[in-house]
């Protein structure tokens, strides 16, 4: 269950747009650059366990969470890059995705309609927006969950002015990825221009202006929560 690309580039245009016009990171291209980069590296990798800094405990569940504040306590001398920045932005979004958006949209059911969280015990989604219920594998799919990432793609991309292009940084010295593998993001990238814009008319899963303000929302806490963070404050998430 991972937001697509697409909706993390959107979500860190709304965290760049909040930023003072003389912050750096919103006014420097290259930084710019490697904030929204550094957002896309984490889902670069087959195996995101690792990437995402999940607590291995609970890979048996139908959603896993990314724990950013481990990968903060173990790159906090990397702080000052805006890549290093960009990958605590994907796995901060990608927390409150999970945690606080997702169960307003969909709710897993075992055989008997009980609530489950468990993997192998999911064997159907509630969709909230519509009341409908659909078995895991068909919520998975491009009909619903993956699908609503599609047909948004193109509408964002010119609404939020996403990146057409971006280049490659170096790795800040991440271990958890390969910088080099941000070319077949990028290739994929590429190819979502194809989607008609008027599709994200004909969403099945979310309601998309639900979930814009719920981005609008986390970009804004996330921004407060680095201040917080890389300041030397402990705080929770």
């Amino acid at each position: 269950l991972m937001p697509g690309y697409i909706l993390h580039l959107t979500a860190a245009r709304m965290y760049l747009d909040q930023l003072p016009p003389d912050d750096p990171l919103r006014c420097d291209p290259k930084q710019q650059n490697d904030f929204f980069a550094g957002n896309l590296i984490p889902d670069s990798v087959r195996d995101k366990s690792r990437s995402h800094f999940r607590d291995p405990a609970y890979i048996d569940r139908m959603i896993e969470w990314p724990h950013p504040d481990r990968f903060l306590q173990k790159y906090r001398d990397l702080t000052g890059n805006a890549g290093c920045r960009g990958y605590w932005f994907h796995l901060y979004i990608d927390r409150r995705f999970f945690r606080d958006y997702i169960p307003t949209a969909a709710e897993f059911l075992d055989e008997n309609g009980a609530d489950t969280d468990r993997r192998d015990k999911a064997a159907y989604v509630l969709l909230k927006k519509s009341g409908e219920k659909v078995e895991v594998s068909q919520y998975l799919s491009e009909e619903y969950y993956y699908g609503d990432y599609t047909r948004l793609n193109t509408w964002l991309l010119k609404r939020y002015r996403l990146p057409d292009v971006l280049e490659p940084p170096e790795n800040p010295g991440i271990e958890e990825v390969d910088y080099r593998d941000l070319e077949k993001v990028l290739e994929e990238l590429r190819g979502y221009r194809g989607v008609p814009e008027e599709a994200a008319e004909h969403f099945k899963g979310f309601d998309r202006e639900e979930l814009l303000r719920f981005l609008e929302s986390a970009a804004r806490t996330a921004h407060y929560e680095w201040t917080r963070k890389t300041a030397g404050v402990t705080a929770h998430t």
